[in-house]
């Protein structure tokens, strides 16, 4: 009689293990690419976004003959008090780039909603007269990063129910204080002259003095002129960073930004209002390690081009061309007082003054060394 032997049809530990550890190994390999792959679709969005503001920055352009101003504050004339009015604090914000250039982002419903005007800000410490809390917190795609993760995470200072916003306006490179007037005062022949080296798009409107200007005044060409470049919403509900109704310098605007380089980790290159308070709260290591250091100050002056896409950021040019600008664009060492206190007798020293200064700057005339 003829007998079979009882083969095994299972695996063995052994070959167990291996295949474990098989798997492991394809989907370590995996991983990244998957990854890089859900970055890729974030940022071709993103860059989609950024050029839709950008085109309804145009159209603005298109219908006001002008660019829209960072900031825009009541008349001297109608309220005298308005003349010291600064973005450095947010007891005194009125209309801003965003919220005016709204109806050209399909959203004239919610420009005509807010109600701004000589007596009523974008918002009131009196819960009741704060008008515009709905306005303001009304979440806008097209204004959002989603490599970012300020979806669902408003702003909860200022009277709170700030939505969040990844795109700054190119706006100037002074600081942000009430000597904005000296640039149209003839007893500062300084400043008069230091004006095409502030102005990016356009800062302070006050119905008198005016710092706005329109394409022909963008002497560096509009394919050679940043009009808009990523920042990076705050790191809690506290961090006003990336707000896009709240016309402060890193809220919405960027300002003193070309002194320092693309998500520039060195020191504490952001100025913002509550800043003092933040980096109790969070702690300075925290914010470093973050790269969102702030300054031990409370006043809104200075920020960052900063994004989470790694190795730059995303910019838009006046002509609405959407540019993945890196790290380590040409840089020069010149600080941020460039605006403020540049020297004209040797302000050609182009050492100091290079492509990314260039490219913040409007009217400086200064040629670009290589392309983007």
């Amino acid at each position: 009689m003829r007998t079979h032997r009882q083969s095994s049809v299972g695996f063995t530990l052994v070959e167990l293990l291996v295949v474990i550890a098989i798997i492991g190994i394809l989907v370590a390999l995996l991983l990244p690419a998957i990854q890089a792959a859900r970055e890729a679709a974030r940022r071709s969005q993103c860059t989609s976004n950024l050029k839709n503001v950008a085109l309804a920055l145009q159209n603005y352009h298109d219908v006001k003959k002008e660019l829209p101003a960072a900031f825009q504050y009541p008349n001297v004339k109608d309220l005298p008090s308005a003349a010291n009015f600064t973005p450095l604090t947010d007891d005194r914000m009125f209309w801003n780039w965003a919220i005016n250039i709204l109806p050209y982002l399909e959203e004239a419903g919610l420009a005509d909603s807010f109600q701004i005007s000589t007596l009523q800000r974008l918002y009131d410490t009196t819960p009741a007269k704060d008008v515009n809390k709905d306005e303001r917190g009304v979440e806008l795609a097209v204004m959002l990063c989603p490599s970012d993760d300020g979806r669902g995470n408003p702003f909860q200072g200022s009277g709170g129910n700030w939505a969040r916003g990844n795109y700054g306006y190119n706006a100037i490179e002074f600081w942000p204080g009430a000597n904005w007037k000296n640039f149209y005062d003839v007893d500062f022949p300084d400043y008069m002259k230091a004006l095409i080296f502030n102005i990016g798009m356009g800062g302070f409107d006050n119905g008198e003095n005016r710092q706005v200007i329109n394409f022909k005044k963008i002497t560096d060409g509009t394919t050679h002129t940043i009009m808009l470049a990523e920042l990076r919403v705050g790191v809690n509900e506290n961090d006003r960073r990336g707000v896009w109704a709240m016309g402060m310098c890193a809220s919405n605007i960027h300002c003193r930004h070309a002194g320092h380089a693309i998500n520039d980790c060195t020191g504490s290159r952001d100025d913002i209002m509550g800043g003092s308070a933040l980096r109790t709260e969070v702690g300075q290591e925290t914010l470093s390690a973050q790269c969102m250091g702030v300054e031990n100050i409370s006043a809104s002056g200075q920020s960052t081009v900063r994004s989470r896409h790694p190795g730059g950021a995303l910019v838009a040019m006046v002509d609405a061309s959407v540019h993945f600008l890196g790290d380590f664009i040409d840089f020069g060492d010149i600080g941020p007082e460039i605006g403020e206190y540049i020297d004209f007798d040797t302000g050609k020293d182009t050492t100091r003054f290079r492509v990314w200064q260039r490219l913040n700057v409007s009217r400086d005339d200064y040629p670009l060394d290589n392309d983007l």
